[in-house]
Parts: structure tokens; C-alpha cells; sequence
């Protein structure tokens, strides 16, 4: 054999192996590149998934802060709200074009309306004067009252405010009125300047009595010496000046009686017996008179002497009232801290244009009426605290009087 037939058999086995080695190594290096793709590929899914869940978790605690602070801003809402329903003061707001847009309870109460008769509407359909004026003014109104006539038509004294609504930057969105019932108050400062008043005219008063009795009192000795002789007894003359001394002597009484000052002094009273005893008094001179009564609370602290001169005078009228006869209604009852006691007749009535003056001292339509009757009711009623009104009509008259029980 020849040596390049040699060499070829022993070089080609050897480029095989070296060929096969070589494939061996590329197919490792393929292999190695492969799972070094692999742990890549791995990584950057394994690092994507972390991060996914990453996400997740803060998407989480992000929707947990987000509840956390919905129901912060809604429990202030409401917490906010809470306070504006709870207080006493009517609260009403509008937007820039004055529609409302919000009320709470004590407005609606001292309004006498529903919500849904307020909200979403314009002021001009809701308030009328004088608050219409206040609302529909562009300046602010700090501490005003105004007599205003509700829903009923019933008038109530209001304390007001109206300011401007605000948003977080200070920009105006709007309007509040805020406003309070302060009927009572007024009510009570009348009673207190009534009493300064009937105070001032007694004093005055109390000095013109004296004065007017003293020299009646010498005209009267003077006209019963006169009485005396038979002959001058009988004279027209005498007995008209005798008529008119008597006349005079009880207007002076009933001058001194308003006039006098008086300290009140509280007792228990039985107002049944009272009334009836009163009652019994003037009814004998009118038969044709019926009595109600109705006594749903009898028995009451007050003065005596007082409340008793005051229901005198006020049963009094209503049977004078009745000249043909009627009906005498008498009804006692207590309303929360007061005691209400009601005298109705079915007489003429009062006449719509005395109705402002029947309290007046000296004025009155009667023929022999001194005009201080009603007077002394209002003056005595008011030394116990209390009031006094009426109703009337061409069918009849109530006088109401209202006394505070401690």
C-alpha cells in the first residue's frame, strides 16, 4: 500500500473526529447560549411578574386609602350636615342666580313649609317681603329684624343674617340666610316696656286720684248734709249731684285700683271656685244667660287678689255683652309650662276699628262704663307675668289669658 493511501486513511478518521469534536463543541456552545436565553427570558418574566404583583399590591393600598378617604370626606359631609340640622337657627342657601339649593329643619319649622316647597326653587317664589328685599339685596345684613308673615299667614319676628357662600379658593358660589324665631323675645320686651308704662301712669295716675278725691270727697259730705232736709232731698238738682258723686266716687276707686302699685304674692288657688264664686255674682242679673265650663286644670300659684279683679272684669263684659242673652263659655287648661284660661260669649262682638284701643285706659262705648275695666285686666295679667288676648267677631268674643306656671 502506498503512502499517500496511508495518509489518507489516516488523516480523514482524524478530520472526523476533529469535525465531530468541533460540532460537539458548537452544539454545547448553542446549548449553553440557549439556556443562558432561557435564564434571561426567565428573569425579565420572573422581574415582570414581581412587578405585577408589586402593582397589585399598591393598586390595593391605593383603593384602601381611596375608602379610607370617600368615607373621611363623607363622614365630614355628614358630620357637617348633622350640625347644620341641629341648630335652632333656620339655615337656607342659594346659588349666584338665588335658587336654593339647601334649608334645614328650623327653617322649614319656623317657616312653616316642607323642603320640597323650598328647594330647587327661586327666592321670589318662596319668601315675600320684607325678607324678599334682604335676599335679592347684593349688600351683606348683619343682626336685622323684621316682622315677617309666614306660610299661614301667622307673623313672626325674625333675627337675621345674610352673608356670602364661599368655596375653598374664597370665590363666591352663592348666598346664606340664617335667621331665628325671635317672636318670644319681642313678645317679652313688650311686656317688660308695657310694665314700665302702666308703672309710669300709675304713679302719675295714683297723685291725680288723691287729688280728685279729697275735694269729692267734701262735695259728697256736703250733698248728704243736703240729703237730709226732706224738703232739698227731693229736688231734682240734689239727687242729680248725689247720682253723679256716686259715679265719680267709683271712677276714682277704679283710678286708684289701676293707679295703685302691687307686689304680687303667689298662693295656691282653686280656679273652680274662683270662677264660679265670680260667676254667681253677675249671672243673677241676667237669666237668660247659660254657663259652660270646662275645668281640664283647676288649680294654680298665682295672686289672688289680682287674677281675681282681672276675671271679674272680664266675666263682667262678656255678660254685658249678652244684653238678650247668650252663652257663657269658661275653659281652663295647662299647655306646657302655662296655664290657659278662655272666656268666650256669643254677644255683638267688637267692633273691628276698637279692637287696637280696648286696652287703653278711659276708653269705652258703654254708657256708664269707666273705661278702665279691660285696662286693669291688661295691668294685672301683666304684674303676674302673663298675657292677655282676644278674637272677636259679630258672633262673639274670647279673651284668652296666658299665665306661666314655675
Amino acid at each position: 500500500m502506498n503512502e499517500p493511501v496511508i495518509f489518507t486513511l489516516i488523516l480523514f478518521p482524524l478530520i472526523l473526529l476533529l469535525f465531530f469534536l468541533l460540532f460537539i463543541r458548537v452544539l454545547k456552545e448553542k446549548r449553553k447560549e440557549k439556556t443562558k436565553k432561557k435564564t434571561e427570558m426567565s428573569f425579565v418574566v420572573d422581574t415582570f411578574h414581581e412587578l405585577v404583583r408589586q402593582l397589585k399590591e399598591k393598586e390595593q393600598a391605593l383603593e384602601e386609602l381611596k375608602k379610607k378617604a370617600e368615607q373621611k370626606a363623607e363622614d365630614i359631609e355628614s358630620y357637617s350636615e348633622n350640625i347644620i340640622q341641629s341648630v335652632p337657627s333656620g339655615v337656607v342657601s342659594f346659588d349666584n342666580n338665588l335658587v336654593i339649593t339647601k334649608t334645614n329643619t328650623a327653617a322649614t319649622r319656623i317657616l312653616r313649609m316642607e323642603p320640597e316647597e323650598m328647594i330647587g326653587k327661586p327666592y321670589y317664589e318662596v319668601f315675600s317681603s320684607p325678607l324678599r328685599e334682604i335676599i335679592e339685596s347684593d349688600e351683606k345684613t348683619k343682626r336685622a329684624e323684621c316682622l315677617y308673615r309666614d306660610s299661614r299667614g301667622q307673623e313672626i319676628w325674625l333675627g337675621l343674617t345674610k352673608t356670602d357662600l364661599l368655596n375653598s379658593k374664597g370665590e363666591r358660589i352663592g348666598y346664606i340666610l340664617i335667621f331665628t324665631d325671635i317672636t318670644e323675645i319681642k313678645s317679652l320686651e313688650g311686656q317688660v316696656r308695657l310694665k314700665e308704662h302702666l308703672s309710669s301712669i300709675g304713679e302719675i295716675s295714683l297723685g291725680i286720684a288723691h287729688e280728685l278725691r279729697n275735694p269729692m270727697g267734701v262735695i259728697s259730705g256736703y250733698t248728704k248734709i243736703l240729703m237730709k232736709d226732706s224738703q232739698l232731698a227731693e229736688r231734682p238738682e240734689i239727687k242729680a249731684i248725689y247720682k253723679e258723686i256716686q259715679i265719680m266716687d267709683r271712677i276714682i276707686s277704679d283710678f286708684m285700683s289701676f293707679a295703685k302699685p302691687v307686689t304680687p304674692t303667689l298662693t295656691d288657688v282653686n280656679l273652680e271656685e274662683m270662677v264660679k264664686g265670680i260667676v254667681q255674682q253677675f249671672i243673677n242679673r241676667s237669666p237668660n244667660i247659660s254657663v259652660e265650663y270646662l275645668f281640664k286644670e283647676k288649680n294654680i300659684k298665682t295672686d289672688d287678689v289680682l287674677l281675681r279683679q282681672a276675671l271679674a272684669n272680664l266675666i263682667q263684659n262678656a255678660i254685658e255683652a249678652m244684653p238678650n242673652g247668650g252663652k257663657l263659655s269658661i275653659l281652663t287648661e295647662k299647655i306646657n309650662n302655662s296655664f290657659v284660661l278662655k272666656i268666650s260669649d256669643t254677644g255683638y262682638g267688637i267692633p273691628e276699628e276698637m279692637r287696637d284701643r280696648v286696652f287703653q285706659p278711659f276708653f269705652s262705648k258703654k254708657e256708664k262704663g269707666t273705661g278702665l275695666g279691660l285696662a286693669i285686666v291688661q295691668k294685672n295679667i301683666t304684674m303676674l307675668d302673663g298675657t292677655v288676648e282676644f278674637t272677636s267677631s259679630p258672633k262673639g268674643t274670647t279673651f284668652t289669658v296666658t299665665l306661666p306656671q314655675k
